[in-house]
């Protein structure tokens, strides 16, 4: 009698803790999440990644029922930011800006200690091509006359960009142009580059055409990249061989689990698909992107695989 209870019991154990063992999944699943979401802004204030997760903030906290904490944590062309998100808990209340190809170029760095491949990619929302502009006192009113004073002082005309991804593309618009100027850095995104074009300290800045548009009272755009012209650029001439595209989304860390990525997917999407959120991004010189995940993981391979 003894043994026979004390097999009653040991099974009744099992069967106690296998069931509290899918209870408790099964609630863990269902209350995702249950506390405030951490989003890091790899970018100063005012850039493209700041507004990207402003604009997305309150369809995030109300598809997902929680607050949407934005912090920034800027330097390294995002690489700081891309970092901090690479060495988070995997656990879906730490996500990130994603810039393409800036976490692609970026990774190539020393001691950067990631790859990016390694991150849990929950979807692109946007994109916008290149641009170059100049302070709006500038002298040089037209490509050609800033074409003009580049080959007159070879060298000497400056252009400012972000960070190492900055470089990689002003160096393929110089060569089209068959230019030679001066790359000057800017650490922190677009929000520190913009300051220097409005006081004059640079003679040219280089980024997304969206900032261009953004920033009309203060900078003229001389050239914008890709095949057409830009809708909110009237009259800007475009140049078919320079092919700069940035694309915005959203990343969480090495090994989130694919059910709390696919329920980040989903308000992410309908963040972005809110009516406000798509005039916004449309009168502001942005093309609107909704992707599943396997379209984002797509998209993600095809770029990683460009830019090896």
């Amino acid at each position: 009698m003894k043994i026979k209870l004390e097999t009653i019991f040991k099974g009744a154990l099992a069967t106690f803790v296998g069931m509290s063992m899918a209870f408790t999944a099964n609630i863990a699943f269902a209350d995702y999440p249950e506390k405030d979401i951490t989003f890091i802004v790899p970018y100063s204030p005012g850039g493209g990644s700041d507004q990207m997760a402003r604009r997305l903030q309150p369809g995030l906290e109300k598809a997902l029922g929680v607050n949407v904490r934005i912090v920034y944590k800027t330097g390294g062309g995002g690489a700081v930011g891309f970092s901090e998100l690479h060495r988070s808990k995997p656990d879906g209340y730490t996500i990130s800006n994603v810039v393409v190809p800036n976490v692609i170029l970026s990774s190539k760095g020393d001691g950067v200690g990631y790859k990016p491949g390694d991150f849990e990619y929950i979807g692109m929302t946007e994109s916008a091509v290149g641009a170059l502009m100049v302070p709006k006192d500038s002298p040089y009113k037209s490509l050609d006359a800033f074409v003009a004073a580049a080959k007159e002082k070879p060298g000497m005309l400056t252009v400012a960009g972000v960070g190492g991804t900055g470089a990689d593309r002003w160096g393929a618009l110089a060569d089209i142009l068959g230019i030679e100027t001066t790359y000057v850095p800017v650490s922190g995104g677009v929000g520190k580059m913009m300051p220097m074009l409005a006081g004059s300290h640079v003679d040219a800045g280089m980024t997304a055409s969206n900032h261009a548009t953004k920033h009309s009272s203060i900078v003229d755009a001389l050239v914008v990249a890709g095949t057409q012209e830009v809708g909110t650029l009237k009259g800007v001439p475009f140049e078919p061989e320079w092919s700069y595209v940035t694309t915005w989304g959203i990343m969480a860390p090495p090994g989130t689990p694919a059910d709390i990525v696919a329920t980040l997917n989903a308000a992410l999407n309908e963040a972005a698909s809110d009516p406000s959120v798509a005039d916004t991004l449309g009168k502001a010189g942005y093309n609107t992107i909704i992707q599943t995940i396997d379209e984002v993981n797509a998209f993600m391979d095809a770029q990683i695989k460009a830019y090896e």
